[in-house]
C-alpha cells in the first residue's frame, strides 16, 4: 500500500480461505474448513507490536464471536464493524461490545443503497420520514444521527459533494425520546446476511444461524 501504518487493520469476516483467493465472492472451493481465529488474531496482534497499526479489530463478529475471542486474545479488539441502522439496531452485540470496550462502528447506516445487495427500506420507510419531516431534515440525516445516538460511528459514503454536505449535517439534528423509542419498536430486518459464505461441504457455516451465533 505504500503507507508507513494503517490507522485501523480488521479482520474482515470470521471465515477463513485458502492462499490466493480474492475474489468478493468465494466458490465452494475456496474455504478452509479450520477457522484459524486464534492464530490469526495473534498476527493481528503481532502487526500491533511492530507498528505496522495502531489498532486491530474484526467485522462481522456476532456476540459469542466477540466472547470467544477475548477467551484467547492478549489484545482486545478496538472495534467491531458490523452493519447497523434502524432496521437492523445490533441490541444485544452493542451491550456485549460496551461491556467489553469495544468500540461499535456501523457499516451500511442507511441500507446499503446503491450496492446490489442493498436496500432503499432504511430511508424509504414512513417512520423515517415522518421524523425527518419533524426535525426539517432527510431521512438518511435521521438514520445517521440514530446510530451515533447509540455510541457508534456510521460509515456512509458517497461520491456526490451534496450528498456530502447533507450526510454531514446529521451531526445538527437532535433525536428526542420518542423519535428514538419509535425507531426501536420497528420490524428488525438484516440486509446483508452472509448466505455466500454459507455451505453444505467446505463452509464451517452449515446455515445463516451458524454463521451468526442465532444472532438473525
Amino acid at each position: 500500500m505504500g503507507m508507513e501504518y494503517l490507522d485501523m487493520y480488521l479482520v474482515h469476516w470470521p471465515i477463513k480461505l485458502k492462499p490466493g483467493v480474492n475474489e468478493p465472492v468465494p466458490r465452494e472451493e475456496d474455504f478452509e474448513t479450520d477457522l484459524g481465529i486464534e492464530e490469526t488474531w495473534e498476527a493481528m496482534e503481532r502487526c500491533l507490536d511492530l507498528d505496522l497499526c495502531k489498532c486491530i479489530g474484526v467485522s462481522n463478529f456476532s456476540s459469542q464471536k466477540i466472547l470467544n475471542l477475548l477467551d484467547f486474545a492478549s489484545v482486545s479488539p478496538h472495534v467491531n464493524q458490523v452493519e447497523m441502522h434502524p432496521l437492523w439496531r445490533q441490541s444485544k452485540l452493542r451491550q456485549v461490545c460496551e461491556e467489553n470496550r469495544i468500540h461499535v462502528s456501523g457499516y451500511s447506516p442507511l441500507g446499503g443503497p446503491g450496492n446490489h445487495w442493498g436496500t432503499t427500506a432504511v430511508i424509504q420507510h414512513p417512520l423515517m420520514a415522518s421524523i425527518a419531516l419533524k426535525h426539517n431534515a432527510t431521512p438518511a440525516q435521521v438514520a445517521l444521527r440514530w446510530g451515533m445516538s447509540k455510541g457508534s460511528s456510521v460509515i456512509v459514503k458517497s461520491f456526490s459533494e451534496a450528498r456530502l454536505r447533507e450526510n454531514k449535517r446529521a451531526l445538527e439534528i437532535k433525536l428526542d425520546e420518542q423519535d428514538l423509542s419509535e425507531i426501536d419498536q420497528l420490524e428488525e430486518w438484516k440486509i446483508m446476511r452472509g448466505e455466500f459464505l454459507v455451505n453444505q461441504t467446505t463452509s464451517p457455516y452449515k446455515s445463516i444461524q451458524q454463521l451468526w451465533d442465532d444472532e438473525i
